[in-house]
């Protein structure tokens, strides 16, 4: 017998999966959790967030997305050199023209009024950059970028890599909210670099207008690993886990720096993050031997757009750091003048 107090309880309501199979709706509801806790880290629409397979995901959705939009046989985006080279290749490989803004003559340091000035001269399909750059660690101010930015340019912001002097979740929030309706600004991000979770390969993209948002979502029908997800999920929100590693491999690359060998390339506006471009005063044939000698990989400057002399590392494992840095000061050679 029931009463008001203990009432029947009520009969489960059913539901009947033959649209997908459980398996797979479950994936897509994971999705759509993921989209609603980042879009609450941003305070953001959920709408406007799209789950990506890592920033490169991000990267190859706009990508596909302003070519197949686009009037020219060859889209063309503009960038900085040296930037960051997986996703220039991302795009050369799939036809893209790219037009350098080069900041090797500039200390390279990323000036906003001379970028502005030659994306309004060129007038890209996109614009692509990574905040802070990828490898200097050059840093600038994107609300210029993006206010100069031809209407008809598609921007695309790359706040990826960590640092301590940017917040990259506020940064993310600030532009979403400040250009929001904007036609084709995309904010891709990931927990990758920040939290060492790169094996995970799960990022995200913030579209600035919810029509970008929706055509994209209809253009990439990929989703990210429910169990990527959820260890996206329990680093949301958290500190980069890696800026002391970073501040480590800094240190220790400014202590070896004092025997002449290398110098630490540092633009007059940058932070430290996790690359670090040098230039060599080795010869780079010895320092290719030395580097084979002791199994040591490193990307030369030829690889994004620079001379040898130049050598890109990672920061994040300041052992890796100590032993680099040990080698190239044992070199005997005479050095470059």
């Amino acid at each position: 017998m029931t009463s008001a107090r203990f009432p029947k309880p009520e009969k489960p309501v059913q539901h009947v999966e033959l649209r997908t199979g459980t398996p797979y709706a479950n994936l897509i509801a994971n999705q759509q959790l993921f989209a609603a806790a980042v879009g609450e880290h941003f305070k953001a629409s959920p709408a406007d967030i799209l789950p990506m397979a890592g920033t490169t995901g991000a990267i190859e959705a706009v990508r596909n997305h302003v070519f197949r939009t686009s009037r020219k046989s060859a889209p063309s985006i503009l960038t900085v050199c040296p930037g960051y080279w997986r996703a220039r290749e991302s795009f050369t490989g799939f036809g893209f023209e790219v037009i350098d803004l080069k900041t090797e003559p500039l200390g390279f340091t990323i000036n906003e009024d001379t970028f502005v000035q030659k994306a309004r001269e060129e007038r890209p399909d996109l614009i692509y950059l990574s905040l802070p750059n990828n490898p200097t660690g050059a840093v600038f101010d994107p609300e210029i970028i993006i206010t100069g930015a031809p209407d008809t340019s598609a921007v695309m912001l790359d706040l990826t890599l960590p640092s301590r002097d940017i917040d990259a979740g506020r940064l993310t929030a600030k532009l979403y909210h400040s250009f929001r309706g904007r036609r084709n600004l995309y904010l891709a991000g990931s927990t990758s670099k920040s939290h060492e979770t790169a094996e995970h390969r799960v990022g995200w993209l913030v579209c600035a207008n919810s029509e970008d948002a929706d055509q994209l979502r209809k253009e990439n029908r990929n989703v990210v690993a429910s169990a990527s997800i959820q260890e996206a999920l329990a680093q949301l929100g958290k500190p980069p886990t890696v800026l002391g590693l970073i501040e480590e491999s800094f240190r220790l690359l400014k202590e070896a720096e004092k025997q002449g060998r290398f110098n630490i390339l540092m633009p007059e506006r940058m932070t430290e993050t996790g690359y670090v471009l040098i230039r060599s005063n080795v010869p780079a044939d010895e320092l290719r031997r030395l580097f084979a000698d002791n199994r040591i990989s490193v990307m030369w400057g030829s690889e994004f757009g620079l001379a040898d002399d130049y050598i890109r590392l990672e920061t994040l494992e300041p052992g890796n750091i100590r032993i680099f840095a040990t080698v190239v000061n044992t070199c005997q050679v005479s050095m470059v003048p």
